[in-house]
């Protein structure tokens, strides 16, 4: 074998196993995401629709089932709260005891127009102790940064509503505050559910 064929042999040898780690790294986190324990949260001080501040700190003590979005979303944000819901309510049937310590929480990533009375209205759609919160732009694009997400206002033709690209991670954070896993696209209410059951045992 000549040295070009042992160079270009070793070449794709190394590639093979670059993208073998690659690929073992991906399905980890789309599969198993509790793996990942990384530096996701931190201290937020927003308001709920009665106006009332609320901090990180009233989710000490129990687990916080967070989902950011907004209330003029047309499909993912109802379908992944809906989704939230249905997992914690099988949860309560199975286990009231683990589904009593999970607050479902949502934050509006569009307070333009996610207004007190908008959010109330929309948050009645889905589980009985949804909190949902709102703060300044300011405000909530500091609490998504920290949650290594992402926002970014959408332009539509003139005269259209603007639509709002976010991050649509399910996120699961610990009595304690500490990031314990996140919920993909992958995962459906039922995939929630047995994993809920799971981590909060």
């Amino acid at each position: 074998m000549t040295r070009f064929q042992v160079r270009n042999l070793a070449l794709i040898l190394v590639s093979l196993l670059c993208l073998a780690f690659t690929g073992g790294v991906v399905a980890t986190l789309i599969l198993k995401p509790e793996a990942f324990d990384s530096a996701i949260g931190g201290p937020f001080a927003l308001q709920d629709p009665n106006g009332r501040q609320v901090t990180d700190a009233r989710y000490r003590g129990r687990y916080m089932m967070l989902y950011f979005g907004y209330t003029y979303c047309p499909d993912v944000c109802p379908t992944r709260l809906q989704e939230m819901t249905l997992a914690l309510e099988a949860l309560e049937a199975q286990a009231p005891e683990l589904a009593a310590r999970i607050t479902p929480v949502f934050i509006t990533v569009d307070p333009r127009r996610d207004t007190q009375e908008a959010l109330s209205a929309y948050a009645a759609h889905f589980h009985p102790r949804l909190e949902a919160l709102r703060g300044s732009e300011a405000e909530v694009a500091q609490v998504i940064r920290s949650f290594q997400g992402y926002v970014n206002y959408v332009p539509q033709a003139e005269g259209a509503d603007y639509l709002v690209d976010h991050t649509a991670y399910v996120y699961l954070m610990g009595p304690d505050g500490a990031y314990v896993t996140h919920f993909t696209a992958f995962d459906d209410e039922t995939e929630m559910t047995a994993r809920l059951a799971r981590l909060v045992d």
